[in-house]
């Protein structure tokens, strides 16, 4: 065994504990996982294709979506890639798969006999989909981020301790930890090959905005409006409420390295950021959020940890990750490389290729459920999202605070009193120094 798949063993190993087998696997003497998707948007069906390729003896039994013509504008592309790929539709079949739509569409697959569930759906309502996918006795793909505000942060890591409690593996969309190029490099960071750390710096950088293209804008089909819920849950990225904004909803992703190369258990102790929105995003068409973020995370120890995030149409796209330590630094980008370099230029390692992260923590799901060995990759998720969090209340106030503060006193809570559809106000777009700190 080389040392990557030693690495990745272990990672897997650390994170598992003995699990029963999966009933139906003893009663029907059959390991075909059953999987049920929740969120019929780009993401939800890539995620099932990534888990098809991933491992094909499964069988999605059911979808759902508030909105049914997701079903017919989405779906396809699952039928495709298995056509490409020379699938057996008993593992996808558009046509007799179980669709359900509404507001109750969620109960309504909790009530089948999926044994694994994959959440994709707008982040606010990821604490309320996993509470009762925990309920049901189901295992758990969940996309990033674990939730949009400090009041669901505290909801999901009660929830987390239930799924440990209950055995019930649970597996999420930070994809980097399952990279074996992330899990060599980061495993070399902790073992001391770059010296003591001294900062670090993480970037989302895109020359795009996230929810620039709006879902309907070009047909009279659907909601035109802004100020209704059903246009902002359609175009979800725009809206804070809904996605958390950018630093929470994607920029996580690159927190979540910087958090993991710390050892996962050191997390900020003082919060300060600024942002704010480029002028030609109309409002409220394209939404109430920032297009830019820029945070200086104290990590304590003199520390610090830098974060910068973006989404400007027409600028230069960076994501990746920069730890730099008395030796040298690491630079690493999921679709570029993973580098290890000293102080006079020389790369003291590269990372070789490695299977699609996307594909990979599909894999090490679904073969955790199977071998009934457990995997709960949640909580360092949750701390990822919280971290990020702070960075956007700190940019919409314009104050610094501490981050113990937000855990353990802030009242911040997006979700709407009541989920229906019709008229939802939206708030003005956050002014530092008028906006309030909650």
């Amino acid at each position: 065994m080389n040392r990557r798949e030693f690495l990745r063993n272990s990672t897997l190993i650390s994170m598992a504990a003995s699990l029963p087998k999966f009933s139906f696997a003893q009663v029907k003497a059959d390991d075909r996982i059953k999987v049920g998707l929740i969120g019929c948007g780009n993401r939800g069906c890539g995620a099932i294709c990534n888990m098809i390729e991933a491992d094909s003896n499964i069988k999605i039994i059911a979808v759902a979506d508030l909105f049914e013509d997701r079903f017919k504008s989405h779906l396809p592309r699952i039928s495709n890639f298995c056509a490409q790929k020379k699938i057996s539709d008993e593992v996808f079949n558009i046509n007799t798969v179980k669709k359900f739509s509404g507001w109750n569409a969620v109960d309504e697959i909790l009530s089948t006999d999926a044994d694994l569930i994959v959440d994709a759906s707008p982040p606010v309502f990821r604490p309320g989909h996993f509470e009762k996918i925990i309920n049901a006795g189901k295992h758990a793909f969940l996309e990033k981020p674990a939730c949009v505000d400090v009041t669901q942060v505290r909801q999901m890591y009660k929830l987390t301790k239930l799924a440990q409690e209950k055995k019930l593996c649970v597996v999420c969309g930070t994809q980097r930890r399952h990279h074996a190029g992330y899990q060599e490099i980061i495993k070399r960071v902790q073992d001391g090959e770059i010296g003591e750390i001294l900062s670090a710096d993480c970037y989302w950088h895109q020359g795009g905005y996230f929810g620039q293209g709006l879902w309907g804008e070009y047909t009279d089909e659907f909601c035109k409006d802004p100020e209704e819920m059903e246009y902002q849950i359609r175009n979800w990225p725009c809206f804070i409420w809904t996605s958390g904004d950018h630093i929470v909803e994607q920029h996580v992703h690159n927190i979540d390295v910087v958090l993991w190369a710390l050892g996962d258990s050191k997390l900020p102790k003082i919060v300060r950021s600024v942002g704010g929105r480029s002028n030609d995003l109309e409002y409220p068409k394209y939404g109430d959020r920032f297009s830019h973020f820029a945070t200086d995370f104290d990590m304590g120890d003199g520390l610090h940890m830098h974060s910068y995030a973006s989404q400007d149409p027409k600028t230069k796209s960076q994501v990746g990750e920069r730890i730099v330590g008395t030796k040298g630094y690491i630079y690493t980008n999921l679709y570029g490389t993973q580098t290890m370099t000293d102080y006079k230029g020389n790369v003291i390692w590269k990372a070789p290729s490695s299977r699609e992260a996307l594909v990979q923590e599909h894999a090490n799901l679904l073969a955790a459920i199977r071998s009934g060995q457990y995997i709960n990759t949640l909580n360092p998720l949750i701390n990822a999202t919280l971290t990020a969090i702070t960075g956007r209340m700190s940019a919409y106030s314009g104050l610094e605070f501490k981050f113990d503060w937000a855990l353990s006193k802030s009242r911040e809570s997006l979700m709407p009193k009541e989920l229906k559809f019709g008229k939802n106000p939206i708030s003005p777009i956050p002014v530092p120094g008028k906006n309030q700190l909650v």
